[in-house]
């Protein structure tokens, strides 16, 4: 502030167009500079005489000079204060810009920039501002949030996650998260919205309070949501996919039933190593989307097991089957038939052998087997068993066109009726055994039954079936033969000329047996040459008796069978009566000592046995087995 004289007090500013009522003077009051105390105030009229006559008086130029220099800094302080005074009216409001202002009804109003900051800057909702459908138009932050939550459900409706892997559906429980909403968030949200913070313009201001008054006819809307937490979902994803991680499980085949001809098996699993940590993201990921309704596909490394119950029930079935007539021996039949029986339904895995003799046991009484022919040293005798090569015969033709492997085979000492040659297998507890190895690469089943009615013994292999309706036959035929003959046997207590045959002959036989391929359609795709089969020659065997009348033994010629007696006859004496005198004995004449001869008995017949022998096969014959 300017200062006038010597004095220090302020000019006081007075405000244009106000009328001074205790002067009457109208305008600005000039003021007049105290000498005493160095103050302006206005100079006081007394009379109108007096300053009539103080008018009237005559003053001197060189006085009149001397006042008008005070009379005009008087009047320049004046300005200098009037124009502070007037800025200072307008830095605290009293001369503030104001502003039009146009409500949402059309109306204006004029406002100051610190008016339209204070009009909009309440601690309330500005009216069209809804949240969950609740108008919270002038309600306080508190009041909003307690209106909002009592329009709300305490949880969702439904939180149903489940995870997928390979088509199969794991139903995921979240019941034990804890279910948290975002209602304060919203609140704050919403009550921020279009809310000044201060530091905006006039055109700023004028701008958010024109957007706030378009929510009248346009509210702007807010939804709550609720969200999980899901500080624990790790723990609840691995407990339902832990399992599920796993090595793959076979099927396992347990029983094969012999009525329906199917495989009895458990239940296959595939194999997985289940990415967790992805499906954990991801499930963590849709709940903090706020999508509590859906299902997340899980990713794992798969290993399918070679085995499971669907190829059980749709690609098993049968593969070989052999069949073949047996006799009318009732022992004989008897024993094919519990032999069959044992045998059948019996599940062989893969890589698992199966011996005759060491499943099926020694024939015995006490096993329940009764006597039939069996073939000893080439001939037929009567013991326990006898028949049962009937049946190893058929199991080798089955493994054959089954295309397993043949650990242990031994042909008979001939061939059999009831087999092709070189297509039989022989048996005999303790000596010959037959056995195979299923090979396949799956669990194979055998099916054994003889028929009664027809007198037929058929064992057939079930499995994993040929592709294509692929199928083997198993073929045989003679190659070369070789004649019997017949070896004479001395029987010393038979007498001279008897004979007796007490074993047949069987020439000797080389067969070749083949493994045919056939497709679907019939035709051979494939021949496999197998090793051959030879049946040793077997010499018919004829006892030849040398028992000489005087109880010596005849000569015997084992290569012919002939027998040359040795006894000789005396000679019966004579009927001349002897003269009385004897004749003189010439001592001079030498002594025949050559005995007489005798006569000698004709010789026994020794016709030698045929090379080639009778048919030795009956029609139905009473053992066509090999060694039983």
């Amino acid at each position: 502030m300017k200062k006038t004289g010597n004095g220090s007090k302020k000019n006081t500013p007075v405000r244009p167009g106000v009328r001074n009522t205790s002067s009457g003077v109208s305008g600005k009051q000039l003021a007049v500079r105290n000498s005493e105390t160095g103050a302006s105030k206005p100079q006081k009229s007394t009379s109108s005489k007096k300053s009539s006559a103080s008018s009237s008086k005559k003053v001197s130029p060189k006085k009149k000079s001397g006042k008008k220099a005070p009379v005009f800094a008087i009047v320049m302080a004046t300005v200098v204060v009037l124009a502070v005074a007037g800025g200072a009216c307008y830095k605290f409001g009293l001369f503030e810009k104001r502003y039009d202002i146009t409500n949402s009804d059309g109306t204006v109003v004029k406002m100051t920039q610190d008016e339209l900051l204070a009009e909009m800057a309440v601690g309330v909702f500005p009216q069209g501002i809804i949240i969950n459908g609740v108008d919270v138009s002038g309600m306080t932050k508190d009041q909003a949030t307690q209106a909002v939550i009592a329009n709300q459900p305490e949880r969702p409706i439904e939180i149903d996650i489940s995870l997928s892997l390979d088509g199969a559906v794991y139903p995921l429980d979240l019941t034990s998260l804890p279910v948290e909403s975002n209602v304060a968030e919203v609140v704050d949200t919403a009550f921020n919205y279009l809310r000044p913070t201060g530091q905006e313009t006039a055109e700023q201001l004028i701008e958010l309070h024109n957007s706030r008054e378009a929510l009248k006819t346009a509210p702007a809307e807010y939804q709550t949501a609720y969200t999980l937490n899901t500080d624990s979902i790790s723990a609840l994803v691995h407990d339902v996919l832990n399992p599920v991680n796993c090595e793959p499980v076979e099927a396992e085949i347990t029983g094969f039933d012999s009525e329906s001809c199917t495989f009895q098996h458990t239940d296959s699993q595939i194999g997985y190593v289940v990415d967790i940590d992805t499906a954990v993201a991801d499930v963590k990921a849709l709940l903090d989307a706020g999508t509590y309704t859906g299902s997340v596909e899980v990713s794992a490394e798969v290993t399918e097991p070679s085995l499971t119950g669907e190829m059980i029930d749709n690609e098993f079935g049968l593969i070989s089957e052999s069949s073949s007539q047996t006799t009318s021996n009732s022992n004989r039949n008897h024993n094919i038939s519990i032999t069959a029986e044992k045998i059948n339904g019996l599940v062989l895995q893969d890589g698992e052998s199966f011996s005759f003799n060491g499943f099926i046991g020694q024939r015995t009484a006490a096993s329940g087997y009764l006597e039939a022919g069996v073939i000893v040293n080439g001939t037929t005798e009567q013991d326990f068993g006898g028949g049962v090569c009937q049946v190893s015969s058929m199991i080798y033709q089955s493994c054959i066109k089954a295309d397993l492997q043949i650990d242990e085979r031994h042909p008979h000492q001939w061939p059999s009726s009831y087999a092709e040659v070189g297509t039989d297998a022989a048996v005999d507890w303790g000596n010959q055994d037959y056995a195979f190895t299923n090979n396949s690469g799956y669990p194979i089943a055998l099916y054994a039954y003889w028929d009664p009615e027809t007198s037929y013994i058929t064992v057939a292999i079930y499995g994993h079936m040929f592709e294509d309706g692929v199928y083997i036959d198993f073929q045989g035929e003679q190659i070369s033969s070789s004649a019997a003959g017949t070896t004479y046997v001395a029987n010393g207590s038979l007498p001279v000329g008897t004979r007796n045959q007490t074993r047949g002959a069987h020439n000797g036989v080389t067969a070749r047996s083949y493994q045919i391929w056939y497709d679907a359609e019939g035709n051979e795709i494939n021949r496999v040459q197998l090793d051959d089969t030879r049946y040793a020659t077997i010499n018919a065997i004829v006892e030849v008796g040398t028992l000489q009348p005087d109880g010596t033994q005849a000569a015997f010629d084992a290569a012919t069978g002939t027998v040359t007696p040795t006894v000789t006859e005396t000679t019966p004496p004579s009927d001349t009566e002897p003269s009385d005198t004897a004749a003189p004995v010439d001592t001079a004449a030498p002594v025949d000592t050559t005995p007489a001869p005798t006569e000698t008995a004709a010789p026994t017949e020794t016709t030698p046995a045929p090379t080639t022998p009778p048919e030795t096969t009956p029609a139905v014959p009473e053992d066509t087995g090999a060694s039983q």
